[in-house]
């Protein structure tokens, strides 16, 4: 055969090989070309962003057919590789004088052609047209949209048989094929949010605030609740003089009123009721002024419990256990700080000095101070199977007693020492680094 049939078995085969790399430009993009952006563009009146999202609809529908042409060209392009091999290949290394050369001078043909081939392939037929499409997905699948659409009505018959085959092997392997299913996980959303942080594209506050979108839902009312304890409550008994002053002296907007004891919750009173009662000079009896309480359980996500206080309008919950004993309160704001960060409501006039760092190092904290206080102040402290939410209750935990002062549990590199003990309540907590505690010892002794 002429050097002219070499040449024209060439361009076939590099045709061919730039078809392989329409189809794999094609389906890198369809796949990763953002839903969000397809329809911003098939509402500015681009059919071929429509075709796009059809296409998406059907991933195996898709995938089987880029396969098919993917296969008829790479058949095609060994047949005519075979024959270049054999017809203009081969006699080169026919006429190298060594008996050996000549003997296997068809394997060095088919080789040397499968090695060029192989390697055009990878780079034009692969790896460039991949790297495109993954640069502009959306652009590049819109122009292959329609192409692969005519290849997939085209290739029907086969298509379907693959598709039907395909599913019948999952199914075989325990593995249901669904075509909307999800292409993106929560953990990759937050794989990107880190990214997009490190690189600039979201400020510091942006990607935390995305981060406590995604933590809103895995968190408990309990994890975030005024314990019983702290919040300021009024007994229904009590005075009209009492009550004001006491109003007075805390000033916070809504109080629970107990019966008898603070498990015994009988209403909410808010201080506005009071003033009003008080301008329109009518006599102060604070069982007449009480509002409906809102109990919710410990247990409950915070995500469902915001929907249902915006639902009934309620701006404060009283926090149940699971035998019926108030465990604390929480406020509509409480649960819109796991959100937008702290807001200084009247609950939290004490919440930003839970945590006093110390010149030498150390810090003391207030017992009440939750396991998430701890963690943003760079103490982790792991719940593993115990059951607390604050350092008081770590430290109980551990301990498996009421400690008296200068008690201490030593916990991956720390020691956590009890300072303050009130009504049988641990009140503060000294936290210092084990190896600060044994430098101090050894200056000691060397005095």
């Amino acid at each position: 055969m002429s050097s002219d049939g070499l040449i024209f078995e060439a361009i076939g085969i590099f045709i061919l090989i730039l078809i392989n790399g329409f189809f794999a430009t094609a389906e890198i993009s369809i796949i990763t070309a953002k839903r969000s952006l397809l329809e911003k563009l098939a509402k500015d009146g681009n059919h071929s962003a429509a075709l796009v999202a059809k296409l998406k609809e059907d991933p195996d529908r898709l995938l089987a057919t880029v396969q098919v042409g993917v296969t008829v060209v790479s058949t095609l392009a060994s047949v005519l590789g075979g024959i270049a091999a054999t017809e203009h290949v081969k006699p080169v290394f026919a006429a190298i004088p060594s008996v050996f050369v000549r003997e296997i001078s068809e394997v060095l043909a088919v080789g040397a052609v499968v090695v060029i081939i192989s390697y055009v392939t990878l780079v034009v037929g692969e790896l460039v047209p991949k790297t495109l499409a993954l640069h502009h997905a959306e652009r590049v699948a819109c122009f292959s949209a329609r192409p692969i659409a005519y290849v997939s009505e085209i290739t029907s018959v086969f298509v379907k048989i693959l598709t039907v085959s395909s599913r019948m092997v999952l199914k075989t392997l325990g593995v249901t094929a669904d075509a909307k299913r999800g292409f993106i996980t929560e953990e990759e959303v937050r794989f990107f949010i880190r990214e997009g942080s490190a690189t600039g594209v979201f400020e510091e506050a942006e990607a935390e605030l995305l981060h406590s979108v995604f933590d809103f839902s895995d968190t408990t009312v309990k994890e975030v609740m005024v314990p019983k304890h702290k919040f300021s409550a009024i007994e229904i008994s009590t005075p009209a003089d009492a009550a004001l002053k006491f109003i007075a002296e805390t000033g916070f907007s809504r109080y629970p009123v107990y019966s008898e004891s603070l498990d015994k919750i009988v209403g909410i009173l808010y201080n506005k009721d009071v003033f009003i009662s008080i301008e329109q000079r009518r006599p102060l009896v604070i069982k007449d002024l009480l509002r409906p309480t809102y109990f919710v359980p410990n247990s409950i996500m915070i995500s469902r419990l915001l929907r249902e206080m915006q639902r009934r309008k309620m701006h404060i919950a009283i926090v149940v256990d699971e035998h019926g004993d108030v465990d604390g309160l929480v406020t509509i704001e409480d649960l819109l700080e796991e959100i937008v960060g702290e807001i200084e409501d009247e609950y939290d006039t004490g919440k930003s000095g839970l945590i006093e760092r110390l010149r030498d190092g150390t810090m003391l904290i207030d017992a009440s101070a939750s396991i998430r206080d701890l963690e943003d102040a760079g103490i982790v402290i792991e719940e593993e199977d115990e059951e607390y939410n604050t350092l008081a209750g770590f430290m109980l935990a551990k301990l498996q007693r009421i400690p008296r002062g200068g008690e201490f549990v030593a916990y991956k590199g720390r020691r956590y020492t009890v300072v303050d003990v009130e009504f049988n309540r641990i009140v503060k907590v000294k936290v210092e680094p084990l190896e600060a505690k044994k430098t101090k010892k050894n200056a000691g002794q060397q005095a």
